[in-house]
């Protein structure tokens, strides 16, 4: 090598080592989004049933917005949690907030739920931790005489159907289609919630013991209860014998190991936006 060539062979070399550091850098930062692009939360006048819009997997991917939305809901969503999971102020559920906000382009649903817990914790000062509790629930398993499940026709509908309607007698006729034992836990609570006429009465989880695989299409005729009962056990006999006589499964109420976001810490007010 000529003398001359190694200052000129060290400046390159010294060159790309800093090219690569600077590349390597760039990657290290651009991780996962952390937070939202631009969010605004105002207190909403408007109460109800929290609407949902926008986000990933939608027409407005970029964009989510919550309108009349309680922090329960908020919170939930980000943490992916069923009413049972959140133990917090009774509050949570009485005040509404509007809620938009702008992601970056490709946010994943888990990233989105991360940027919303963020966006809790630094707005509404959320302070949480988790604690497993055993909770009063009911496990479905199939009655002593066998089920009575018609196999799921073959459909080209993304979606299963969960539907209803009541008749005059004050008999709720629930549709059911391409329908797992996994999917009709949740819609039993729902059922479970809908017959307590009140949202004071708690949800409770609904877990599947049946060993049933498979999809189903069927349909269950339940006794609407004339008045909302004291006790949420006497909704599930009614859903119990209701399942029992038509489907062949049964409820059974039992306690469920279940972890528990316990609220330590949420302001009302959020901060500035």
């Amino acid at each position: 090598m000529k003398p001359q060539m190694a200052p000129l062979l060290k400046r390159i070399s010294q060159s790309c080592g800093l090219l690569l550091f600077i590349c390597w850098y760039s990657f290290a930062q651009a991780g996962p989004p952390e937070h939202f692009e631009v969010a605004s939360i105002k207190h909403s006048a408007q109460k109800g049933f929290g609407r949902f819009s926008g986000g990933p997997g939608s027409n407005d991917p970029e964009r989510v917005a919550y309108e009349s939305a309680t922090l329960d809901l908020l919170i939930r969503d980000a943490y992916h949690l069923e009413p049972y999971q959140l133990s917090g102020p009774s509050w949570l559920n009485t005040e509404f907030y509007t809620v938009t906000a702008k992601e970056p382009p490709g946010t994943t649903l888990e990233q989105f739920r991360h940027m919303l817990a963020n966006l809790l914790v630094e707005r509404f000062g959320l302070v949480a931790h988790r604690v497993m509790k055993d909770l009063p629930g009911y496990e479905i398993v199939v009655a002593k005489g066998g089920q009575k499940l018609t196999p799921a026709a073959p459909s080209t509908d993304k979606f299963p159907v969960f539907d209803f309607s009541a008749d005059a007698n004050g008999v709720v006729h629930y549709t059911f289609t391409q329908t797992s034992m996994k999917l009709l836990t949740n819609r039993i609570q729902i059922i479970l919630r809908r017959m307590s006429r009140t949202a004071d009465l708690p949800v409770l989880p609904v877990i599947d013991h049946t060993g049933i695989e498979g999809k189903f299409d069927f349909r269950l005729d339940v006794d609407m209860p004339t008045q909302a009962p004291a006790d949420p056990g006497d909704n599930a006999e009614a859903v119990s014998d209701a399942m029992l006589n038509q489907l062949g499964l049964k409820l059974n109420r039992i306690k469920i190991p279940q972890e528990v976001l316990v609220i330590d810490h949420i302001n009302r007010e959020p901060a500035a936006n």
